[in-house]
């Protein structure tokens, strides 16, 4: 009888510890938060870059390839929604030709955008938002797109971030151009 007891107890109170280990682990993990853990709001990101753009010219008339540095900043709603603010400085002069042929310089410019987020799958990101150009000569319009894929770093809030941006730059009277970004930025997440 006591055995009996005995097995009947051990039973009674390890079934309702296994119905809670059971519900756990079934529960449905984030990949943002399986790397990053809790949801973190807020994330910064250091990027280094380099762009193209294609109606660049310089005087060896030879592909101008731009080193650009960026600062963003990012606030997560959820894990798949953000709004953020993307800020470049391009690290060169150049001049573009507008549709009139005229040549227009572009000394040190700086883009920046603000920008809707969206996780389109685990760790890839898709981020789309409107801006400005802004250089002592003209100042453009930019509609901007970033695609990015995430790599964090376990257990610390920090991650790696390959990127590609492509900047559509348009002013009134003055033609469009646009510039393509391939960068790495180094994020935190606090």
């Amino acid at each position: 009888m006591k055995i009996t007891a005995l097995i009947f107890s051990l039973l009674f109170f390890a079934l309702p510890s296994y119905a809670q280990e059971e519900e756990h682990s079934t529960k449905k993990v984030h990949g943002r938060e399986e790397a990053h853990g809790k949801l973190k709001h807020h994330r910064i990101a250091l990027i280094w870059a380099h762009g193209y753009v294609p109606k660049a010219i310089d005087n060896k008339d030879q592909t101008v390839i731009i080193p650009v540095i960026g600062l963003d900043y990012e606030y997560w709603f959820s894990h798949k929604f953000a709004v953020g603010i993307s800020n470049d400085i391009e690290l060169t002069n150049y001049v573009i030709e507008n549709h009139d042929g005229e040549e227009l310089e572009r000394e040190y410019s700086y883009v920046g955008a603000v920008m809707g987020i969206f996780e389109v799958a685990p760790l890839w990101v898709v981020a789309v938002g409107p801006g400005v150009e802004i250089e002592k000569n003209q100042n453009f319009f930019v509609a901007k797109l970033n695609i990015e894929r995430e790599f964090p770093i376990a257990g610390v809030g920090w991650d790696v971030t390959p990127m590609f941006s492509y900047e559509l730059k348009t002013s009134s009277g003055h033609g469009i151009y646009d510039a393509f970004n391939l960068g790495i930025g180094i994020g935190k997440r606090f």
